[in-house]
């Protein structure tokens, strides 16, 4: 069965100004006013600037025009210099003004916070005295007026929006999103709440995500009165507090578990799971240790503590044959197929095993299905037995969701410049073998129906298609249209600025990263502390690159040299052993040894942390010269420590979180150093100095990750600051202006790094349809009814909706990307001409392709469908199936009656065996 996230529900996401007063925002307004006008005035000085420079003036003159005074201005006779003048004092004044304006705002924001905190204290005194105040609060208004369509998002449903039955695409005004720009103004909603709709709206929670943009979630007070005990499986915030109360931080993120996209998984039992203690083992190796007191590195060979099951349970192939993401109160993390009853029973081990808190279960007397791991339990201290969650869970009918599960067809993926910038040590040789794959996509676009398909998403890979995907799917002629055109050029142009960052097309895939639950099931069931498992060290199973002997396992965030080589014994060169674990291992995940370090090389967890595993042997043979004597970096991270959960201490978790939290500027440093020409033409010892202040930088930067929980950032000691400083000094890398939109005034020339080649090696053909034969289009067959004409009113109305919003939903669909409500909005503007949604479709058919418009982004993005079950009648169609390729795995669509069981390459390979041992086999017979 596929599971899809394809039920929507609206919502409004408005920002910190749309609470302000009448007053503030007059302030707020006037200081955007003196911006505005500033920054047009900056723009006329710089043509001024240009005519004197034109005129013979030199940078000196126009300095020393740019610091005379109003008194000196009056002086002047040049004309050009008079408005040169009068323009920077204009300039001078807008700033000046927008800083008063500023700072009077935000002293306003301030002392009012003053003032209603003063409220607050003298209420809550006169409450322990048991006496009233006659005075209120007065809280926030949300501005109803400022709201409209562009303040509505959609988002997937989820099990707080069942709980709090939010019907699938409904515009609730039960929950809110805020984007915080002023923090004061955030600080009063965040201790206080605001009204909307004469309603009360308190602080919910802010996922990771949306702490990273500066997000938070309300709710109806009233709203979380009714569900509290069900969002949180009957704890209470005060509960929380007698037992010590949490991080506010990783209680915001658990929080946020019932707000993530899920499916809801209906036939969950909670009496058929239970939650026991993490396997984890020390594992010994070579690692470089950082002392983050000092930043020193010192290579050790010791031991490691690794946590092997760290947000991974398991579950019985009855239960679900992928593995999947789980979400519910309080627990996630990725569940893994594995059979630990068959395990049980094939070594004759006793199927009891004691839960957390110490209560022994028989797994296979309790019909137990679900094993999850403590690190998946978030609030497990909270709670005094397993059997008070479960009761709870039942008793307040929560719920449990599922999401990501693991596809049926996995695509291939594109690398990106960060894995890339850390191989510095390749020739030009092996840069044009590594782009070959890209080069060839971009330059055999055209060169036949199938490549156009291919390039536009029709793959047998694309099991979300849009709707222009599916016609032209159903359809082919329809590559001949002027939009079809336009899409694969954009789609063209898309590439080149992705390969030319780095986004190489490689022979790579992502898949979920997993335990050996084998030896997890030794260590639980069989009592052994250091089991044996499945996998020695340096050793993977994945069977998506079963014929690959070795692999590289690759993670983002890859900031230091991480490319961890592996043996794949899924391969048929490990013999009996391959069948063996393939009995166990019996998903498309990659299993990692618990006797490898891989885990402190990539810095994963297995709560459904995704290896981007590549099989191209050019690639890994690069990657392991590169990797000769590198070892994993290895800290010692502070723990977050707790602290009662209240107004206070949420905001101050939050507002650290805000403003301490910025690990983009760790990420770009690290790419200025392995872009730096020291990698090009320095001596060892400076490569090697240079990839210590990279080692420095990622450890601070794991810091600063965990800053929010934490609040401790060790600093650079003074001296080694300043190394690294002459290297972050340094612009952006050349690549930054195709990777990240960087302007060529941000970033340095382009020199010989491998990223920075990659510009003169990814050509930029222009795209050539002329001389395909992909027959003529009749737009009559997309038609329900070929006789329509479309009326002015409709085509208007079409034109003027195209051009607004023609760039938002190009190559969009409204349940993939989230844009339900605008679909459903635009639509609702056509049917109030009177017209059904099928005949809109025919009209603007007809009023396009029949007229060969080109703007027709708007009409498949609302009506695509529509001519998708129009063709699907008006069109003979081939029946095809798919098949995945017996030797290397991937998928390809064949004629329904095909006996096909290798794609082309492979069959070629397999037939050129068989020859070879048939004329072997004949040569034997004559001797």
């Amino acid at each position: 069965m596929n599971y899809i996230l394809d039920k929507q529900i609206n919502m409004y996401s408005v920002d910190t100004g749309h609470f302000y007063t009448n007053h503030e925002k007059y302030l707020h307004d006037l200081n955007c006013k003196y911006r505005q006008e500033r920054r047009y005035l900056v723009n006329a000085l710089l043509k001024i600037k240009d005519k004197l420079t034109d005129r013979g003036y030199s940078s000196d003159d126009i300095k020393n025009l740019k610091e005379l005074s109003k008194s000196d201005y009056e002086n002047l006779k040049d004309e050009d210099e008079k408005l040169y003048v009068k323009t920077n004092l204009l300039i001078c004044y807008k700033r000046e003004k927008a800083k008063e304006s500023k700072d009077e705002l935000l002293n306003l924001l301030k002392n009012k916070l003053i003032q209603r905190k003063l409220v607050f204290d003298k209420i809550k005194k006169l409450e322990s005295l048991n006496k009233t105040y006659d005075k209120n609060i007065q809280l926030r208004k949300l501005r109803e007026s400022e709201i409209n369509d562009k303040n509505i998002i959609s988002v997937f449903d989820s099990s707080l929006s069942r709980t709090i039955k939010i019907k699938e695409d409904e515009l609730t005004d039960a929950l809110l999103v805020v984007q915080v720009y002023y923090f004061d103004v955030f600080k009063d909603l965040c201790f206080y709440g605001f009204m909307f709709k004469n309603e009360k709206y308190i602080y919910f929670t802010s996922s990771a995500g949306q702490i990273r943009k500066k997000k938070a979630v309300f709710i109806k007070e009233s709203v979380w009165r009714a569900n509290e005990k069900t969002i949180m499986c009957g704890l209470t915030i005060e509960k929380i507090n007698s037992k010590g109360g949490n991080n506010v931080n990783k209680h915001l993120a658990y929080m946020a578990l019932p707000n993530s996209a899920t499916d809801e998984w209906v036939d969950f039992d909670i009496d058929r799971c239970i939650v026991i203690d993490d396997f984890e083992t020390n594992v010994s190796g070579v690692f470089d240790f950082i002392d983050e007191t000092d930043y020193s590195i010192t290579r050790k060979n010791d031991v490691v503590p690794i946590p092997h099951t760290d947000g991974a349970g398991m579950m019985l192939p009855s239960v679900m044959k992928k593995n999947t993401m789980f979400r519910a109160p309080w627990v996630k993390g990725l569940l893994g197929v594995f059979d630990f009853v068959k395990f049980i029973q094939e070594n004759n081990y006793s199927p009891i095993i004691k839960d957390i808190y110490g209560k022994e279960h028989d797994v296979i007397e309790e019909n137990i299905q679900i094993i999850f791991t403590k690190s998946q339990f978030k609030m497990a201290k909270f709670y005094d037995s397993w059997d008070e969650y479960k009761t709870y869970f039942k008793k307040y009918h929560c719920q449990a969701g599922r999401c990501n599960i693991e596809e049926d067809r996995i695509k291939n993926a594109k690398i990106n410049y960060q894995m890339l910038q850390t191989l510095t040590n390749i020739t030009d040789d092996e840069i044009d073998l590594l782009t070959k794959k890209s080069v060839d996509t971009i330059t055999n676009i055209c060169n036949s129906e199938d490549t156009m398909k291919n390039i536009l998403g029709i793959t047998p890979y694309n099991t979300n298609m849009t709707a222009f995907q599916k016609a032209v799917k159903l359809y082919p002629p329809l590559l001949n249209d002027t939009y079809a055109k336009d899409v694969i050029r954009e789609v063209k142009n898309s590439l080149v600025k992705k390969y030319r960052s780095g986004k190489l097309e490689v022979n790579g895939k992502y898949t979920f990263l997993l335990p050996d639950f084998y030896a997890a099931c030794e260590y639980w069931f069989g009592h052994i502390d250091d089991p044996e498992g499945l996998l020695n060290d340096k050793e993977v199973f994945c069977w998506l690159f079963k014929q690959n002997d070795k692999l590289d396992c690759l993670r983002s965030p890859h900031l230091y040299k991480e490319h961890a080589i592996r043996f794949n014994v899924a391969n048929k060169a490990y013999g009996d052993r391959v069948n063996k674990i393939k009995e166990w291992f019996t998903t498309n995940g990659i299993y990692t040894s618990t006797h490898d370090l891989i885990s402190k090389i990539l810095q994963f967890d297995v709560d459904g942390d995704k290896s981007l595993v590549i099989g191209d042997s050019v690639f890994i043979r690069i990657a392991e010269r590169n990797m000769n004597g590198v070892v994993p970096l290895y800290y010692n991270m502070r723990k977050a420590e707790p602290k009662l959960l209240n107004n206070k201490s949420i905001y101050e978790g939050l507002n650290a979180a805000f403003v301490g939290g910025n690990i983009g500027i760790y990420s770009n440093n690290i790419s200025k150093i392995w872009n730096n020409d020291v990698f090009i033409n320095g001596t060892e010892e400076e490569k090697e100095h240079a990839i210590n202040c990279v080692k420095r930088l990622c450890c601070q930067n794991n810091f600063v990750i965990d800053y929010a929980k934490t609040l401790y950032k060790p600093e650079f000691p003074e001296k080694i600051g300043n190394e690294i400083k002459k290297f972050t000094n340094e612009k952006l890398p050349a690549f930054f202006e195709y990777a990240k939109d960087k302007d060529k005034s941000q970033v340095t020339n382009r020199n010989d790094s491998l990223v920075n080649k990659l510009y003169s090696r990814i050509p930029n053909k222009p795209i050539n349809t002329r001389g395909m034969k992909l027959g003529k289009l009749n737009y009559q067959k997309m038609m329900h009814n070929v006789n329509i004409i479309c009326p002015k009113e409709v085509s208007k109305l079409y034109d003027e909706l195209n051009k607004k919003y023609r760039y938002m939903v190009n190559m969009k669909d409204e349940y993939i990307n989230n844009l339900r409500y605008m679909a459903c909005s635009i639509r609702n503007q056509f049917s109030d001409l009177g017209y059904t949604d099928e005949t809109i479709a025919d009209m603007l058919v007809q009023y396009l392709y029949g007229n060969e418009k080109r703007g027709k982004q708007l009409f498949w993005f609302c009506y695509g469908q529509y001519v998708v079950n129009n063709l699907k009648n008006n069109v003979i169609v081939k029946k095809t199936k798919y098949v995945q390729c017996l030797d290397c795995g991937e998928w390809l669509e064949v004629p329904v009656e095909s006996k096909t069981e290798r794609c082309d390459n492979c069959k070629m390979i397999h037939q050129r065996e068989q020859t070879r041992l048939r004329v072997k086999k004949c040569r034997n017979k004559t001797m």
